[in-house]
């Protein structure tokens, strides 16, 4: 059986950045962020809410911001190891 080590970390910052930027800083973790700009195509910026190895980690906390109404993304910062190529 698998043991499962809770990875939640909260941080809940003030300060607003483009997505790209919170990828980078934060590489081969999940993120839940609160959406700051965006129009019908993209998110562009937000507030980083908190990060997990597991995405599963961010589902309560990100249901408690549905509640609220307010808009989340969830994303994976970059990816430090080489990912396989498809070929299709």
């Amino acid at each position: 059986m698998e043991e499962h080590t809770r990875t939640l970390r909260v941080v809940n910052a003030e300060e607003s950045k483009p997505i790209c930027d919170w990828e980078t800083m934060y590489p081969d973790l999940w993120m839940l962020i609160e959406v700051t700009r965006e129009d019908q195509w993209e998110v562009y910026e937000g507030k980083l809410i908190a990060t997990a190895v597991d995405p599963m980690e961010l589902v309560d906390i990100g249901r408690s911001y549905d509640e609220r109404g307010l808009v989340t993304l969830e994303t994976r910062g970059v990816y430090t190891e080489s990912q396989p190529a498809f070929v299709g």
